[in-house]
């Protein structure tokens, strides 16, 4: 039985976007999801959801009808990606936002949750950041379309009264995963994994479910409004443990393989600047973005999320990587039999 309550969702066929619409079916709202006209929408078709054909980078005159009647808005389309140019990323992301934000602004929304990134924070030793924190511009695409995103929102919800929550996770993880570990799989499948510093510098994670239990809270909590969150699974994990626990879910040796941390930042911006130079449509396996990944300190605190949200991680970093882990290698084992 309906509450009443309509959630209308960007990236619905993506990573994040996909379990969200999971959830939202559960929680019975009526769904309805911005798809493009290329995406796979089994799942979707599947869950019931309504299909909205168009894109983030139309006008807002085009999306306005498909968001008539919502109550809810969860933006979750962006580009996640190292080498994207960065005209591409900020159509996308910034002017994809602005035109979200300009189609709904005659909508009575409940809340509009927008999906940001504590990539905000910068790439920069992090030890327990809390939002706080200032933003730190970084030279990476992807960090500055997203502090310009949450300067966008934070600007149209003081002009419009628009009763926003942001969201800021670090790296997301789970099952349909497209970006983080099936490049980390790969790497570890081909044996061309290198640690930094021994793998022993620790990181938060967030699982994918813990993300989606905080974007339904985000949803419905009056404390919400008007703040901003950062999400993890609120433990730490080294990456040496981290690539221990995927090798040994899916039968890759461990790797021993280690470069100074040092030098490979030294390193990222000749690999970078040498990969530019020739035109290399793929980044080059050193460079800014992995350096992050594999090398700096990236641990936050999720104190005001359990404040004001009631959030308490259910899901923990080391279980849900294993069931992750073997989600992948059956996918992978499917494929090859396919």
């Amino acid at each position: 039985m309906s509450h009443g309550k309509t959630a209308y969702v960007t990236g619905g066929t993506g990573f994040l976007g996909s379990h969200l619409v999971e959830r939202l079916v559960k929680e019975n709202y009526r769904v309805r999801a911005l798809v493009r006209p290329a995406s796979d929408c089994s799942l979707l078709d599947a869950l019931g959801v309504e299909l909205v054909r168009g894109d983030i980078t139309d006008p807002p005159e085009r999306l306005r009808p498909g968001m008539e009647g919502a109550t809810h808005l969860f933006h979750c389309a962006a580009i996640i990606d190292e080498w994207s140019p960065l005209d591409r990323m900020v159509r996308v992301n910034v002017e994809g936002l602005r035109n979200v934000l300009d189609a709904a602004r005659h909508l009575r929304l409940e809340r509009f949750v927008h999906m940001s990134s504590a990539v905000v924070y910068g790439a920069h030793d992090q030890v327990d950041t809390d939002e706080s924190a200032p933003f730190v511009e970084t030279g990476d695409h992807y960090n500055h379309t997203k502090i310009a995103c949450e300067r966008l929102l934070k600007d149209f919800t003081r002009e419009t009264g628009l009763r926003t929550v942001v969201l800021r996770p670090p790296y997301i993880y789970g099952e349909r995963d497209r970006q983080l570990l099936p490049r980390v799989v790969g790497a570890l499948r081909d044996q061309t994994w290198v640690y930094l510093s021994g793998g022993t510098v620790p990181f938060t994670l967030a699982c994918v479910e813990n993300v989606v239990d905080v974007c339904i809270l985000a949803a419905s909590r009056q404390e919400a409004v008007g703040e901003g969150f950062l999400i993890t699974d609120g433990e730490t994990i080294t990456r040496r443990e981290f690539v221990d626990i995927l090798c040994d879910e899916m039968g890759y040796d461990r790797p021993e393989k280690s470069l100074s941390r040092v030098v490979a930042k030294l390193l990222c911006p000749v690999s970078e600047g040498l990969a530019k130079l020739l035109g290399m449509k793929e980044p080059p396996r050193l460079n800014r973005f992995r350096y992050k990944f594999a090398g700096v300190r990236l641990t936050f605190d999720i104190s005001k999320a359990r404040r004001l949200l009631g959030y308490e991680p259910k899901y923990r970093t080391r279980d849900s990587l294993r069931g992750t882990a073997r989600w992948f290698s059956i996918s992978a084992t499917r494929a090859r039999q396919q």
